[in-house]
């Protein structure tokens, strides 16, 4: 602690000592004293983001994908905890590579997409992976649907091309974040259960119901994008309880005050001091506030003494950070010609569903400012074209590294609330469903043999073996 204080006297130091009354001498001061070192760390992490954003879009390239459609029964009575194994199955995946292979080779780990599309009113649950998981994604879910129908489909997205005619054709697509800290969690299903009636309120129906009004010219594409990761975000978790249980005064750690000092503090002084010297004798020197970078304040509490609310925060929180986390990314897009384009539709309508998972004092769903396509002021429409493809070549790629940021963590039980199949009691007639129940046949049929009347037909075994049952044609010894 004493030689971050030194160094903060030292830089406090090259502010004061500024020279001369140009804002050019000022800048090259502070370049030459080191600034030129912040410079150059920018430089090299913009260069080593940009190799190994090219790096991984090649490997990606290089796995072959599949396209599988879900199809589930009709009188499925499975509530979305059977999605939540689901997933659970998927953390199985996980495999970081060598050095080699992360910064040479690009890897990463393998990542899903879990979709539910509307395609001109026609509702299909779909999940894309790579070919070498498709045993896996099948029995994990036959293992909770054994009447389930998978199925390997061509891919929807060539239905519109990437460089559409944008005076034929309209869009509107987001990427979706979190409106806080991913330890915080979404209102999950097992929340919308009736504490009396104990009858489940599946909030899929209001999705379900929107999906099936788009018109025929129109399409609702909705992506979930989640890759296996480490437990890392579970500390981040544990941090933020014991922050609302300490109340921490200053909050943070050094290290991010530190950041706080070095990109905040150290910038606004020197602009108020070539300022104050530009300006000089026009405005009147003022004290500049400093940040003491001493050790924290903490006031601590026992789970006795927060509020009903805190208390919720806390079990919330813990109860997150006990189950298996993806990186998550979330789109939405709609389009249709423009003739019968209509947002209050495909948009709110959309947006309005996902709302439902939103929980004031936790978490919830928020569009991102920079991928939604809308645009004011100068340039409007050719900001809004290029966002359009820039979200759409997103999505059709199925990119887990482009757009707002790395993504965020959901658990196993938010994933599943926000994807999974229709309850018994949810009336969903454009969604596509398996028509009837599978059974094996009997292990023993009557078989009409070719050339022989009916009543020598003999009794042959077309069911699946028993096991353990020895062969017909073994060898005997005769007496």
């Amino acid at each position: 602690m004493e030689k971050l204080l030194n160094i903060q006297t030292y830089l406090d130091q090259i502010i004061l000592n500024i020279p001369g009354s140009d804002p050019v001498s000022a800048a090259w001061y502070i370049f030459i004293h080191g600034g030129w070192i912040v410079l150059l760390v920018a430089i090299l992490q913009a260069m080593v983001e940009i190799w190994l954003q090219n790096r991984r879009e090649l490997y990606d390239q290089s796995i072959k994908k599949i396209l599988l459609a879900i199809d589930v029964p009709k009188e499925t009575e499975q509530s979305p905890q059977a999605v939540e194994h689901i997933f659970s199955s998927l953390a199985s995946t996980y495999a970081r590579g060598t050095v080699y292979e992360r910064w040479w080779k690009g890897k990463t780990p393998d990542y899903f997409s879990f979709e539910i599309v509307s395609l001109g009113g026609y509702t299909q649950f779909l999940i894309r992976t790579a070919e070498m998981y498709r045993d896996l994604i099948e029995a994990s879910i036959y293992a909770q649907y054994p009447d389930a129908e998978v199925t390997e489909v061509e891919d929807y997205v060539d239905r519109i091309p990437l460089n559409f005619d944008t005076q034929a054709y309209d869009l509107w697509g987001t990427e979706f974040q979190l409106a806080k800290s991913e330890v915080y969690p979404i209102k999950t299903y097992p929340e919308f259960e009736h504490q009396l009636s104990q009858e489940f309120k599946d909030p899929m129906a209001q999705f379900l119901e929107i999906l099936s009004r788009i018109n025929p010219d129109e399409d609702v594409w909705f992506q979930i994008l989640v890759t296996p990761t480490t437990d890392y975000w579970k500390n981040h978790g544990k941090k933020e309880v014991d922050k609302i249980i300490k109340q921490q005064e200053l909050g943070g750690s050094v290290w991010l005050r530190w950041f706080s000092y070095l990109f905040v503090q150290i910038p606004g002084k020197f602009i108020y001091t070539v300022t104050e010297t530009v300006l000089s004798g026009i405005i009147e020197p003022q004290a500049s506030s400093v940040t003491t970078l001493g050790p924290e304040k903490k006031t601590v509490r026992t789970m006795q003494q927060l509020t009903p609310g805190e208390k919720e925060i806390v079990t919330a929180i813990e109860r997150k950070a006990s189950k298996i986390g993806f990186k998550t990314k979330i789109r939405l897009i709609y389009w249709g010609r423009r003739e019968t384009f209509l947002k209050g539709r495909g948009v709110a309508g959309v947006v309005g569903a996902i709302q439902q998972y939103t929980k004031l004092n936790l978490n919830g769903f928020k569009n991102s400012k920079k991928l939604t396509t809308k645009a004011e002021y100068f340039l409007k429409q050719a900001r809004i074209n290029k966002k359009q493809r820039k979200i759409l070549w997103h999505y059709a790629k199925r990119s887990n590294t482009r757009g707002h940021g790395a993504g965020f963590i959901l658990n196993t039980e938010e994933l599943a609330t926000i994807y999974h199949f229709p309850v018994i009691n949810v009336k969903a007639p454009s969604v596509k469903k398996s028509e009837v129940k599978k059974a094996e046949p009997p292990f023993s049929l009557p078989e009409y043999l070719p050339g022989k009347p009916k009543e020598q037909t003999e009794v042959v075994a077309v069911g699946r073996a028993i096991k353990g049952a020895p062969p017909t044609n073994l060898p005997t010894i005769e007496e």
